[in-house]
């Protein structure tokens, strides 16, 4: 009786250690899962690390992967601040309803310094695309060392929902020296190496602003996004509703995504500025 109990331990620790996804797997799933969306309303709970301190923000955010489409009610800071962009209008800016002066609606830079303040990114960068071709590229650039750096932690429950606990540990970050190419600006910049456009102006106190650097000067650039990263990466959509980016200060950056509902049914008068739930 002892062996045959003793056996049949053997055997169910061998079907769970067998059960263990590899993260890979796990990756992959969430690489797959972004390129499936076409649409999301969320809300998005943030803290980005701006001049030393985190800087927080929450908003209810609706989305249309194509054409790209994005409108946004701020519940802090300044709650009440409405934002729609949508592709090939208004001439590329950003329709912004402020709660502050001047009060009406006014047409914004994307890119501006206005909307970016206090801002690691900008409206183009809304929903997983972005996220997601940064992880894309960490994992080509870890080949071989895949499963060193990138490491499944089990499951967390975030938001009512089960998640895979992903650590990215890239043990290889670092500033290195860039030089900078015709026509390139930081964002340009951060776009080629999929990294921060918001660290590497962070990173170079003689730059003040995104379009601050010229053909031939030299920056340091960090060699990826992160050097640390925690996924939260939904059982049931494989989207990442948890994203926590660290550097060698701590914490860089946090983004939530709470009660996501994946391609839900949007109007297309729900990314029109008459739209009657709206104040522009």
């Amino acid at each position: 009786m002892k062996i045959v109990c003793v056996l049949v331990l053997l055997w169910k620790s061998t079907v769970v250690f067998s059960q263990v996804i590899p993260a890979k797997d796990i990756i992959n799933q969430m690489l797959s899962a972004t390129e499936q969306v076409n649409t999301l309303t969320f809300k998005l709970k943030k803290g980005e690390r701006v001049n030393g301190k985190m800087v927080t923000g929450e908003q209810d955010v609706k989305y249309m992967h194509a054409p790209r489409k994005t409108y946004a009610y701020l519940h802090s800071p300044s709650k009440g601040t409405e934002v729609l962009w949508v592709a090939g209008a208004n001439n590329g800016k950003v329709l912004v309803k402020p709660t502050s002066f001047p009060y009406v609606s006014v047409s914004l830079s994307p890119y501006g310094s206005i909307i970016r303040k206090n801002n690691h990114h900008t409206v183009h960068q809304v929903g997983f695309d972005y996220v997601a071709a940064i992880i894309r590229n960490l994992a080509k650039k870890s080949a071989d060392q895949f499963d060193t750096y990138f490491q499944y932690q089990g499951e967390a429950t975030f938001d009512n929902r089960t998640c895979y606990k992903i650590l990215i540990d890239y043990i290889p970050y670092q500033y290195i020296t860039y030089t900078v190419q015709p026509n390139e600006d930081l964002t340009s910049i951060a776009d080629k190496l999929f990294v921060s456009d918001y660290m590497i102006k962070e990173i170079n106190p003689e730059v003040d602003d995104y379009e601050d650097v010229e053909s031939g000067q030299q920056i340091k650039v960090p060699n990826a996004y992160a050097r640390k990263t925690i996924l939260y990466i939904d059982k049931e959509t494989h989207l990442p509703l948890v994203q926590k980016m660290y550097d060698e200060k701590g914490l860089f950056s946090q983004y939530e995504f709470y009660n996501l509902k994946l391609n839900p049914s949007l109007a297309p008068a729900e990314f029109s500025r008459d739209y009657e739930a709206y104040n522009f």
